[in-house]
């Protein structure tokens, strides 16, 4: 039986193989459909040609915004399509690993292969598939990164105390990268935690799996141009508990009211004990700023609780956390001054949560590339809450007239003369002038609030040069 028609009777009888480990990939015409930007694609392209197969990459974004992707597997013998998917290449794939981007139910290039009864799979499942440790699965509207990267500094601070059976902690998935490389250093002994976007967890039903202990931060309506309505999306969250066997217990935060009965009922169904997040009695020290914070902080307790390690290690690597690169991560001190960078933020409204987070006078830079988005809610919260508000890239005079309106109509005046609304020509001018504008105690807070693609590759790319502007400085 060919590699294809043995992947087509697995599909077609009872799904992906239960050992996939012995199903050698040697020889497998695998199609990779979207290479992405952040790690995925790339380190599933790799473990694959490392497994023995012959490996197609295909994007539709065009090969110049994928620069880096491309530099990451230019030593590996694949062909490349960029700029478009063609149904061509479908007519030798034996397998095809769909990026989890794609929205099925408008792809062409879905609709074709599924027509042609090519079988499929994802990074994410070909990972757990043959992950040989217990893992964590975390999804959630928000805070999912936050809180994976929490609780796994709280289970290596657990491990470093020996307070744990664990051996290691390795953590991976949505949160960026591939942990495909290193299956072979992964025990049975060690303990994985997983990010899992809502787009992950449309696919894990395919192989019918689930985390041992799952983890939903939160559920708000969210993602609905995907999904069309909140009852689909909540719907593809619970996904994260239909696997066999079902996980131990999910441990749940702040919940929609639509969703608070849906949740129960399938937790109750699949013999879950579900375990409610709740405030600890003695506050938590963080290091890190915000309300949203203080609930990951809460969330990663309860389910370090739920594990049954002991709270004092856990504690510490909380204080300790510094944040997550380009969410609120505190960067350095330079004169009483403290900075953070955001470049995460790519649109007002985040920019907001980020202001808010911050419970001091703060110097805000913003701008990026401009979109056809509303200004007036977080022009009136900088309005409020800024000592300065630094504008630059093509959305900065937006932001400016918008801020300008908003300190008019609530009779404001700025504590840096003129009107507090500084105009940048790039990032590096706009950390001078927040540098000036700035006195000690304050925060200087990059939080854009706009796409980067203006000027960098994207947020992260944005991100590391404002970090190497302040350590510069």
């Amino acid at each position: 039986m060919t590699t294809r028609h043995a992947l087509e009777h697995e599909v077609a009888t009872r799904g992906p193989a239960r050992r996939p480990e012995e199903r050698s990939l040697a020889g497998c015409r695998t199609l990779v459909v979207g290479l992405g930007r952040f790690g995925g694609g790339v380190g599933v392209t790799r473990w694959l040609v490392g497994q023995g197969a012959q490996v197609t990459v295909t994007d539709q974004a065009a090969a110049e915004t994928l620069q880096e992707s491309i530099a990451a597997i230019s030593d590996l013998p694949v062909r490349r399509r960029f700029g478009t998917h063609d149904a061509r290449d479908l007519e030798h794939a034996d397998l095809v690993v769909l990026n989890p981007a794609v929205v099925k139910s408008r792809s062409a290039m879905y609709q074709e292969m599924t027509r042609r009864g090519i079988p499929w799979t994802t990074e994410l499942n070909l990972f757990c598939e043959r992950c040989p440790a217990p893992v964590a699965g975390v999804t959630g509207s928000f805070g999912k990164s936050t809180t994976c990267t929490m609780l796994a500094e709280a289970l290596r601070s657990c491990v470093r105390a020996r307070a744990t059976g664990f051996s290691d902690v390795h953590l991976g998935g949505n949160i960026g990268g591939s942990l495909l490389g290193t299956l072979d250093a992964i025990r049975a002994t060690d303990v994985v935690v997983l990010e899992i976007s809502n787009a992950q967890l449309e696919d894990l039903p395919h192989i019918g799996w689930a985390p041992r202990w799952s983890v939903i931060t939160n559920l708000v309506p969210h993602h609905l141009d995907r999904h069309g309505t909140f009852e689909a999306y909540l719907d593809t969250k619970l996904n994260i508990l239909r696997g066999d066997p079902a996980p131990e217990f999910l441990a749940v935060g702040e919940l929609h009211p639509q969703a608070e009965a849906a949740v129960a009922a399938v937790a109750r169904e699949r013999g879950t004990r579900l375990v409610r997040v709740s405030a600890p009695a003695e506050a938590v020290e963080l290091r890190v700023p915000g309300a949203h914070n203080r609930r990951n902080a809460a969330c990663v307790l309860t389910v370090c609780r739920a594990l049954g390690l002991p709270e004092p290690p856990v504690r510490e690597a909380l204080a300790s956390f510094r944040g997550l690169e380009h969410r609120l991560e505190y960067v350095r001190t330079v004169a009483g001054v403290d900075y953070y960078n955001d470049s995460k933020s790519t649109a007002p409204s985040a920019t907001v949560q980020a202001v808010e987070a911050l419970d001091r006078a703060q110097v805000v830079i913003v701008g990026g590339q401009r979109k056809e988005v509303a200004f007036a809610d977080c022009a009136a919260t900088l309005a409020r809450r800024a000592r300065a508000v630094v504008c630059m890239g093509e959305s900065g005079p937006y932001f400016a007239s918008a801020v300008r309106l908003a300190r008019d109509a609530a009779g404001r005046e700025s504590v840096t003369g003129a009107d507090g609304i500084l105009e940048a020509r790039d990032l590096a001018s706009a950390v001078e002038l927040a540098r000036s504008a700035a006195l000690p105690g304050d925060a200087v807070l990059f939080s854009p609030g706009a796409p980067s693609f203006d000027a960098y590759v994207n947020f992260t790319d944005r991100g590391r040069r404002f970090v190497e502007l302040v350590r510069g400085l």
